[in-house]
């Protein structure tokens, strides 16, 4: 049985933001995805600016969240035996090089 993961892509410090750096790495993740098959589920990449709820009285609405290390820059969901195939998997991920990726299983 396979179970499905979320591959969360976060900042980080000292990455090129330029429009070429940016198509450059796009193209690496949908060349990877391709290579998934039928293992990808579903890539979204997310807008720079949002919405910050720290409690039911604070929010901050003030983005584009200024430090790299604050920007979740989008996910992808793959599916995988276990957090061992998909730890091997998102090893293989190219922005990789670029960001932290968090792992995490989706509750079925």
């Amino acid at each position: 049985m396979m179970n499905k993961y979320m591959l969360i892509f976060r900042g980080q410090d000292g990455v090129d933001t330029s429009d070429t750096a940016l198509k450059e790495r796009i193209s690496l993740h949908v060349n990877w995805i391709k290579k998934l098959g039928d293992q990808h589920i579903d890539s979204q990449r997310l807008e720079d600016s949002g919405t910050h709820l720290i409690s039911h009285d604070r929010v901050i609405t003030d983005g584009p969240f200024i430090e790299a290390k604050e920007i979740i820059l989008g996910y992808t969901i793959i599916a995988a035996k276990n957090m061992e195939e998909a730890v091997f998997l998102t090893k293989t991920c190219p922005l990789l090089n670029y960001f932290e990726i968090m792992v995490r299983p989706v509750v079925s």
